[in-house]
């Protein structure tokens, strides 16, 4: 199966002055966030979500959230991608992996297309419990 990384979403409790942070020593570039028409709970404010795009595609790159306690409840998950940070991998298949989580009782949140336009992502926690997203174009 082909993967790839697609993103890293680092846990910033100030986005501004950590994006600020980034595009001052790495010149990384802040892009607009744009979201999907079936938008789950996900923060537009600046405040608290960042982009540093890597050219890509709209999403890859570098996200920044600040960490929100009731975001997995808002969302109807059972993994919370706002505290901790995570990777994100993009794969060719989803449901195989899925498949594959099931079979070995492993614990998922499937989030759909919610944040990331054109892409559907899925939540789990690795033997470490490092939280990883996968995810998928559709």
């Amino acid at each position: 199966m082909a993967w790839s990384i697609h993103h890293v979403n680092l846990q910033a409790r100030d986005v501004r002055k950590t994006a600020a942070f980034y595009a001052a020593i790495m010149g990384m570039e802040e892009k607009a966030w744009e979201f999907p028409q079936a938008r789950g709970y996900i923060p537009g404010d600046p405040d608290k979500l960042a982009l540093l795009a890597d050219g890509r595609d709209s999403h890859s790159g570098l996200h920044l959230i600040a960490p929100d306690e009731d975001f997995a409840r808002k969302n109807g998950l059972s993994h919370n991608p706002s505290v901790g940070g995570h990777v994100a991998f993009e794969v060719d298949d989803l449901d195989a992996v899925m498949t594959r989580l099931t079979a070995a009782g492993i614990r998922y949140s499937d989030a759909g297309t919610f944040a990331i336009p054109g892409m559907r992502h899925i939540y789990v926690e690795d033997p470490e419990g490092n939280l990883i997203e996968i995810n998928a174009r559709v």
